[in-house]
């Protein structure tokens, strides 16, 4: 189930489709997803996102709108929100402590 979701975290099946997927009810495979991970399937989905959305802002110089989009979100002003609540500091401000540390360690050859 997990790695459908780590899959297709862009776009990712409805839970009722997923919840066929394993002959449960969307109710069933919402709890014990919930037992199993320690968090919905909803809140899975977004964390995946945000992780993948701050490997590309450190590791790219896309505009960090575009890489909201990316990534899933629809909004960007939910994504700054929920950026800034999993990271405790906006987008830009992870980018620019990701630069600094990067300017700061040597570069291999």
């Amino acid at each position: 189930m997990r790695s459908i979701l780590d899959e297709q975290y862009r776009d990712p099946p409805s839970i009722e489709s997923l919840a066929s997927t394993v002959a449960l009810s969307a109710s069933r495979l919402s709890h014990l997803f919930r037992d199993q991970v320690g968090m919905s399937i909803q809140s899975y989905v977004v964390e995946r996102r945000l992780i993948m959305a701050a490997m590309l802002i450190v590791q790219s110089d896309e505009r960090i709108s575009q890489i909201v989009y990316s990534v899933g979100f629809r909004d960007v002003s939910n994504f700054n929100h929920s950026f800034k609540r999993r990271f405790a500091m906006s987008p830009r401000e992870y980018r620019a402590r990701h630069d600094l540390i990067g300017a700061d360690s040597p570069r291999s050859s």
